[in-house]
């Protein structure tokens, strides 16, 4: 059986590029793995199943989503997913590439957003989502190979030491907090980690936690209030991907953080 039993990846982008290339499986270890092996997606769905049995105890069911199999857990205001992922190169009776993401909804998040939510429809209540393996300690992207002997177990101990606890965190609104102003908070980019504090602490905290990214200089203080004061005279500003002074601007105007220049 083919030796890989986790990939793990730096960066999105390794991630990306890993997903859909190809692995080098000897031919030797090809011929070992086809006799009497389950096919691709028999395989797959077996590990899903696997995995769901073993998280039934914490609630999780097993759901179809498309077609792939979907753990939910709902937990009001929250809905917590775990989405398994089939890879496009796998190889019977050898590889397997499986990878698992988490998405977080937050039923908050909807009147938060309404302020400066300017799509078709009512705004999303994704809160975080990424892959599981930003849960943990070095966050990285993980690709699993669920075919070799310990891949399960490992995945599954994966589960339990990162991703259930970080679902513990979500539902202790203080423990949160701290993390989030340690800047420990894994999966929370710094307009969630506002849009947050603004659901389950207010307006103070929010404001505060702006303060916080000045001080450390996560943004500078001359760019924040450059585009709070462009935002203050825009007709319906909306948030913009990979602009974060300019969508921290939008929340702080939206909920009207800072009323003054007092900093």
């Amino acid at each position: 059986m083919f030796g890989i039993v986790q990939r793990r990846l730096r960066t999105l982008a390794e991630y990306e590029e890993a997903w859909v290339t190809p692995v080098d499986v000897p031919n030797f270890v090809r011929e070992l793995g086809e006799p009497g092996s389950l096919s691709t997606e028999s395989g797959f769905q077996a590990a899903a199943h696997f995995i769901a049995g073993s998280l039934e105890r914490s609630d999780f069911k097993l759901f179809r989503n498309g077609g792939l199999p979907l753990l939910e857990r709902r937990t009001p205001p929250l809905r917590e997913e775990i989405l398994l992922r089939l890879g496009p190169n796998a190889v019977r009776g050898a590889y397997l590439p499986v990878s698992l993401e988490l998405h977080i909804c937050h039923e908050g998040l909807r009147e938060i957003r309404e302020r400066y939510w300017l799509g078709a429809g009512r705004p999303p209540m994704v809160l975080v989502s990424g892959n599981i393996g930003l849960t943990q300690q070095i966050p990285t992207f993980d690709i699993w190979n669920v075919l070799t002997e310990d891949a399960l177990s490992e995945l599954l101990f994966t589960i339990r030491q990162d991703v259930l606890p970080f679902l513990e965190l979500l539902d202790a609104p203080n423990q949160l907090r701290r993390a989030i102003f340690d800047f420990e908070a894994p999966l929370f980019d710094h307009a969630t980690a506002i849009e947050w504090l603004l659901i389950e602490f207010g307006r103070k905290d929010a404001r505060d936690y702006v303060r916080a990214l000045i001080d450390n200089e996560d943004i500078a203080v001359r760019d924040f209030w450059s585009h709070h004061d462009a935002v203050k005279s825009e007709l319906g500003a909306a948030i913009k991907t990979g602009e974060t002074a300019r969508n921290l601007a939008v929340i702080a105007v939206s909920h009207d953080l800072f009323r003054r220049w007092l900093y």
